[in-house]
């Protein structure tokens, strides 16, 4: 009998030891197919970053998505940043036309500077849109200056918009049509949703103080010949600087990319790769460690700068001089209190002036 009992007892422990093994076994089992569905899942999401595919970002749609948007009757506004003759050629169906005088503010010894939150939504609501509108902004160039116009926007409290990527160009390029149809809206009483946010933009002052101060860098993203202060042909026409500006030269201590480094210009204006993108500002020493200030002729540039580097490649310290070059080069001229640095002195300046002056006229003959 108790032979028995013992025999019992030990086939019922066997029993018990073999359930807990078996469980053992399957929960092991189960955590390794877990971590490897995991991993065929992070393989799945890799993103390749040599395709212009690859930048995601905020407040932008692809020209798809925006098409989408029509087919499906949803409601949105659609503006196209363009002078008007570019508009009239054709524009997405229901797009109203801005370009920059329209949100230029009034209150300046100087053009170029941004409207006050008061004119520009005096602007919107005086052509239908409302704050709770979802905006589609688009331009003609690289997004550079549908960028700069939302720029302003989310900085005074817009909330719902974002810009096509590639603007009219790649809308084109991706086989969608374009109309000449006027679309006029009625007024409406337009009042920013929030307060106005003023963390993305830099003063001159944020300038000079960022001068003295290494952690920053001051990105100048003008084209070459602006940033070293020489004289340049445009259209047929030989210019001592660009049109605005008080002088030649940049801000001392600047750094040069051009913003168009980061899109197809010769393509479907869309942003390069992040392949691409990465590797140019790293190899001009711009690196997400350090704080940036970016500036270009009027703020439209250095907006364009400032929003790839903090929505598509994530930097955290980003800001826009709006003032731009535009302003420094008034103050150095009529105020004083900044100083300016330049490739060529002044008797150089003029003499590559005469140069190219000379050799327009020759070619003219």
């Amino acid at each position: 009998m108790i032979i028995m009992k013992l025999s019992r007892l030990h086939h019922s422990s066997l029993l018990l030891l073999g359930f807990f093994l078996s469980f053992f076994v399957f929960s092991c089992q189960s955590e390794v197919n877990s971590e490897k569905e995991a991993e065929t899942t992070k393989v799945e999401e890799k993103v390749d970053e040599s395709l212009k595919s690859s930048v995601k970002a905020n407040h932008l749609v692809e020209t798809a998505d925006v098409k989408a948007m029509y087919d499906e009757g949803k409601a949105f506004k659609v503006i196209e940043i363009s002078k008007k003759d570019a508009f009239e050629k054709g524009h997405l169906p229901g797009a109203v036309n801005f370009w920059r005088p329209d949100y230029e503010g009034g209150s300046y010894d100087y053009g170029g500077m941004r409207a006050s939150p008061e004119e520009m939504a005096a602007l919107l609501g005086s052509n239908g849109i409302s704050a709770d509108d979802f905006l589609v902004i688009y331009d003609t160039k690289g997004s550079v200056d549908a960028i700069r116009f939302m720029w302003m926007l989310d900085m005074y409290g817009h909330e719902n918009m974002a810009v096509m990527n590639g603007g009219k160009a790649a809308w084109k390029a991706d086989g969608f049509e374009l109309t000449t149809e006027v679309t006029k809206a009625d007024p409406v009483l337009y009042t920013f949703s929030n307060a106005p946010d003023y963390t993305r933009l830099a003063s001159m002052e944020d300038v000079l103080a960022a001068m003295a101060d290494t952690n920053y860098i001051l990105l100048d993203t003008r084209e070459p010949e602006e940033y070293q202060g020489v004289p340049y042909v445009s259209k047929g026409v030989c210019y001592p600087y660009k049109k605005g500006a008080f002088t030649y030269g940049r801000i001392p201590g600047s750094i040069h990319l051009n913003w168009s480094d980061a899109v197809d210009l010769n393509g479907d204006h869309r942003f390069k790769s992040l392949k691409d993108l990465k590797y140019n500002f790293e190899k001009a020493g711009i690196t997400p460690d350090k704080k940036v200030i970016a500036y270009c002729q009027s703020g439209v540039r250095s907006a364009h700068t400032t929003y790839v580097l903090t929505e598509i490649l994530g930097f955290e310290d980003v800001k826009n001089y709006d003032g731009s070059w535009i302003e420094w080069s008034h103050n150095y001229i009529n105020k004083g209190g900044v100083a300016i640095e330049r490739d060529i002195d002044d008797a150089e300046h003029k003499k590559r002036f005469a140069e190219l002056e000379a050799e327009l006229s020759k070619a003219a003959e």
